[in-house]
């Protein structure tokens, strides 16, 4: 693993760290624990084992990162191992592949555009479980589209996929998109449907990709966490919906979550109060 990264670079987290613009704070941080392969183990599981954890980031590294970082010099790791509760801070998903160390994302900071990087992992026959060029429409840069790639020893699926906010640019690709803005099976990244999409659209207004909804410079996001089955109410599909809104900066500025039946109304009460709170 240690032809490029160290297990301490693949542990890092700018969310807990005091000298990073995208430091979390004090409480917040006190509440996240850090951010170390093994907290999460509780004798349930053992795929949250530490040793478990860092035997798959060393695969991770050696058969996924390596060969990128021989052809792509400059990329650097955004992200490799998340804690549970860093990932759901963060807004990952609840299953993310980053809580078990099986999912890195890489940036090019100056020189390969992230479709470069997608493409050749295919062309060279790199065995890995799922690749996703990430939100290309961000452009080229450290702050820009990455691609988020994984590898599970035994159990690599090759399953691709695209993640946009830009509807023309599923639609070139065509197939279902689900409502996070994933579409699977893309087979290859083409960046000539986003220049011909988006030579005059205008840039994007919040820098985090995954905003609902962005007004005045900041992004309002919506997650349903759970579903609850049979809950003490003995009503069915009940669910806890969050609705945050961040800053440019990702700092959160307000957070409201409730626990309602599956209603749009209420949903859209929740953000309209959210709205008004900056």
């Amino acid at each position: 693993m240690a032809k490029y990264f160290t297990l301490q670079q693949c542990i890092y987290s700018r969310t807990l760290d005091k000298n990073d613009n995208k430091y979390c704070g004090p409480e917040e941080a006190e509440k996240i624990g850090g951010n170390v392969p093994g907290d999460d183990y509780l004798g349930d599981n053992p795929e949250y084992e530490k040793d478990k954890i860092i035997t798959n980031i060393n695969n991770l590294m050696y058969k996924c990162v390596n060969p990128i970082k021989d052809r792509y010099p400059d990329i650097v790791i955004t992200s490799v191992y998340r804690s549970k509760t860093l990932n759901e801070y963060i807004g990952g998903a609840e299953d993310s592949q980053h809580t078990f160390g099986y999912a890195s994302d890489l940036v090019s900071i100056n020189n390969f555009e992230s479709h470069e990087l997608f493409n050749w992992v295919i062309d060279e026959g790199i065995d890995f479980d799922q690749m996703i060029w990430e939100f290309p429409e961000l452009g080229k840069g450290v702050n820009g589209s990455w691609i988020h790639i994984s590898y599970k020893s035994g159990n690599n699926r090759k399953k691709t996929s695209l993640a946009s906010n830009n509807s023309t640019l599923h639609e070139r690709y065509g197939g279902p998109v689900s409502a996070a803005g994933y579409q699977n099976d893309i087979k290859r990244a083409y960046p000539e449907y986003l220049n011909e999409v988006s030579e005059n659209a205008e840039p994007p207004i919040s820098k985090h990709p995954n905003a609902d909804q962005v007004e005045n410079g900041n992004g309002f996001y919506i997650t349903i966490e759970k579903q609850y089955k049979n809950d003490t109410y003995n009503v069915s599909d009940s669910r806890l919906i969050s609705v945050e809104v961040k800053d440019e900066d990702m700092n959160v500025i307000y957070k409201s979550e409730t626990y309602a039946y599956v209603n749009e109304g209420q949903q859209q009460t929740l953000i309209d109060y959210a709205k008004k709170q900056i």
